[in-house]
């Protein structure tokens, strides 16, 4: 059986990311796997597994396999997604450079020259004012050229 256990060993070399880590899988990560050498391993040789149940368990692997590599596209989709939204808010705010906006604050409106602006923790444009206030682009109610131009 040494040749079944490398050619598990190069499936390994093919791995795989996990959601949560960045490092590759082999096969000693993956329970399926596993249990499937496990099973061949001691299986008894008068009572081998069948032909039938031995496919059933191989097609569940490679849908599984399958919908590992659709979670990992899907995630750089998403990913690929935030990084677009990020660069077309920054695009659209940079037209404010220089722009005196006006804001509510505490139920008033205030005004204020942007002076730059960048993306916020949450992944929303903020904007940072003259004199040290940070608002959202939401938050614009108003937008002018600077009264002393």
């Amino acid at each position: 059986m040494p040749t079944s256990t490398s050619s598990i060993q190069s499936l390994s070399s093919v791995g795989g990311t996990s959601v949560l880590s960045t490092q590759q899988a082999n096969y000693g990560d993956n329970p399926f796997l596993r249990l499937l050498t496990e099973q061949l391993r001691n299986q008894t040789p008068l009572e081998p597994v069948d032909n039938e149940s031995f496919m059933n368990q191989m097609a569940s692997y490679s849908s599984m396999q399958e919908q590992k590599d659709l979670n990992a596209n899907m995630l750089k989709l998403l990913d690929y997604q935030g990084v677009l939204a990020r660069v077309q808010g920054l695009g659209e705010g940079s037209a404010l450079l220089g722009k005196e906006v006006t804001f509510l604050r505490d139920g008033a409106e205030a005004t204020g020259t942007v002076e730059s602006l960048y993306v916020g923790e949450t992944g929303d444009i903020k904007l940072k004012l003259t004199g040290g206030d940070e608002i959202g682009m939401r938050e614009v109610i108003g937008i002018a050229q600077p009264s002393g131009e």
